[in-house]
């Protein structure tokens, strides 16, 4: 297979060149401070993209882990752990419950907009079994065991490759459970009871990634009391109008937002209510929302919110949106 090591499109980009699956993560910088991210799992010939449009510097870390191979790293420290994980700062691992592991460095050089890191370049065959100085990755069976809460979106039935998908909602992410034989039927039962809306607790395989959407095979799933940010995203159901603008609408059911213009629907989203978006963790609560077909996100704080009003504040601008309920 032919890599072209520098794209043409805006992203960091990292490929699998080797012949056995390798588990990555990633650190890199955001607004002054440090992120480490994983676990990607990829298969032999598989890339990934973890970071998204034009690369805003010139430094980037990676860790690839696969089964008899010795990653050679440039001892740059980032925490980690075993489970799928997002860890800001690169500080007090260990006092803060996680492990510290060694990363190597990727210079795309200077005004770089993509890149393409091959996993290859940093790794080498040694004994199986033999002793790592980073942090496994733990292993399922379909990927990396996962545990989380999230809302429930619904179902539907237009994928060819499962009887039916269904959606949650939760920590910026769309979770996609396929009824395709991996995950029992006894809970794809529970999942007929729920509503849109209801919240619940996750656990199970990360069995893949793509963008802001994950596949996830289900071995448990319950019902959960609501917290504060559940009971927020209860209150944005229904029909919102712009003071502003009042052709400019959106619907809120579940963790989505259909948008529309003077009657014409525009862009489908999905949302998440959150304690912290992105680098902003001090103003909360915020919504961020998604589209639904990939991009950026947005962030924005709840400022106000009642049974008929609502006022976000657009970040980073701080630009000021305010809207009101539609009756029934």
């Amino acid at each position: 297979m032919l890599w072209l090591v520098n794209p043409a499109w805006a992203d960091l980009e990292i490929c699998n060149d080797t012949y056995d699956s390798q588990s990555v993560a990633i650190g890199y910088k955001l607004d002054g401070g440090w992120v480490s991210e994983g676990w990607w799992q990829l298969e032999p010939e598989a890339c990934v993209s973890p970071i998204l449009g034009p690369l805003k510097f010139r430094f980037y870390y990676y860790l690839a882990q696969g089964d008899g191979w010795k990653f050679d790293h440039d001892r740059v420290s980032f925490c980690t752990q075993a489970d799928v994980f997002t860890i800001r700062g690169d500080g007090g691992c260990e006092q803060r419950g996680y492990d510290r592991s060694y990363f190597a460095k990727i210079d795309v050089g200077k005004g770089a907009a993509g890149y393409t890191q091959l996993v290859g370049e940093h790794s080498t065959l040694s004994s199986k079994g033999a002793e790592s100085e980073t942090a496994q990755p733990a292993e399922g069976v379909w990927g990396i065991p996962y545990r989380g809460e999230a809302i429930f979106h619904g179902c539907t039935s237009l994928f060819q490759r499962a009887k039916r998908t269904c959606f949650f909602v939760g920590g910026g992410r769309k979770f996609n459970v396929l009824e395709d034989g991996r995950t029992s039927e006894e809970i794809f039962e529970v999942i007929d009871l729920l509503a849109p809306g209801d919240p619940v607790r996750l656990e199970g395989d990360w069995a893949g990634r793509f963008d802001t959407t994950v596949d996830v095979v289900l071995r448990h799933l319950e019902t959960r009391p609501a917290n504060a940010e559940d009971l927020i995203l209860k209150r944005l159901q229904g029909n919102w109008y712009s003071v502003k603008d009042a052709n400019d609408q959106f619907k809120v059911f579940g963790s989505g937002r259909q948008n529309s213009y003077d009657g014409s629907l525009t862009s489908m989203e999905y949302l998440s209510v959150m304690r912290y978006c992105g680098e902003f963790d001090s103003e909360g609560p915020y919504l961020y929302t998604w589209d639904s077909q990939g991009g950026t996100g947005l962030c924005y704080v709840v400022k106000e919110l009642t049974d008929n009003d609502l006022v976000l504040n657009y970040l980073p601008r701080g630009t000021e949106l305010r809207y009101r309920k539609l009756g029934p």
